[in-house]
């Protein structure tokens, strides 16, 4: 196990931690168990990134969660999914005002 404020290895455990189950503030791997960010197949933290993504805040992957959910699956409360569940969901079945205009205005603060 790679122990340290950088810790790069099959298991990883630091501030930033890079390898194939990483534990940190920062954790990138297959299994990216973060404090903070967490990206990877699995992913945790306020932001979680991967293909399975248990996000606090934000979760973006295959099966989302967070606050901001976006996937083919997600649950949150503001949610763009295939099959979304929560409070304000943007889905194939469904489109909650609030939440189109949520995305809407999330895009439009990253293109201009």
């Amino acid at each position: 196990m790679a122990k340290g404020i950088i810790a790069v290895g099959r298991l990883a455990m630091g501030v930033l931690a890079i390898g194939q189950a990483s534990f940190g503030l920062v954790a990138l791997g297959q299994a990216g168990l973060g404090l903070f960010l967490g990206l990877g197949q699995a992913a945790t933290g306020l932001y979680a990134i991967g293909q399975l993504s248990i996000g606090v805040l934000f979760g973006l992957g295959q099966v989302a969660t967070g606050e901001i959910a976006i996937g083919q699956v997600a649950y949150g409360k503001y949610v763009l999914a295939q099959l979304g569940l929560g409070e304000h969901v943007w889905s194939v079945n469904r489109a909650d005002p609030e939440a189109v205009s949520f995305f809407k205005g999330l895009l439009a603060r990253f293109i201009s």
